[in-house]
């Protein structure tokens, strides 16, 4: 007897074609797809965001609007972001200059020194990796349920962030 190793599952009769049994959920898209807009208080250690269908300048002033809402007026907001065109429209620098928040740019080919981005990497594996929704109302409930499982584990689930996204 040799020795024993890993074989690959019996696939039927020589010459009988083979395909797997499901497509995975990112295969076609036909239902198209959402952007989650997403804040983390790196002093409270809290995550919180909204999904849109879109990322349009009035999908983002609602998601900063529901932002600036969680923290007194009086507190000037520093807000790391992207290069991305759409953070860089007037409607947008109009609104930050109007209520405190200072955007702060990351370099180009940069996006690790945002440390949002690791909550993004946690939030993927538990919510979208191996998951094949119907539809996206199922898929954010389950991404909204782990925000809260997050928030509520690191003990910040009553920090008014976290409140004012409750979904």
């Amino acid at each position: 007897m040799g020795p024993s190793g890993a074989q690959a599952p019996a696939r039927g009769a020589l010459g009988e074609s083979w395909a797997p049994k499901r497509l995975r959920a990112t295969y076609r898209r036909l239902a198209g797809t959402e952007q989650f807009l997403g804040f983390y208080d790196v002093h409270r250690d809290c995550l919180a965001g909204t999904i849109h269908k879109r990322k349009t300048v009035r999908d983002l002033l609602t998601a900063f609007r529901r932002l600036r809402r969680a923290y007194p007026q009086r507190v000037r907001l520093f807000v790391i972001m992207d290069n991305l065109p759409l953070h860089k429209t007037e409607a947008l620098a109009k609104y930050f200059r109007k209520n405190r928040i200072t955007p702060v740019w990351t370099p180009t080919y940069s996006s690790w020194l945002n440390l949002i981005e690791c909550q993004f990497t946690a939030a993927k594996k538990f919510t979208l990796n191996v998951s094949d929704d119907p539809d996206h109302q199922t898929r954010r409930r389950r991404i909204y349920r782990y925000m809260r499982w997050r928030n509520h584990n690191v003990g910040t689930q009553h920090y008014t962030l976290a409140k004012v996204f409750n979904h």
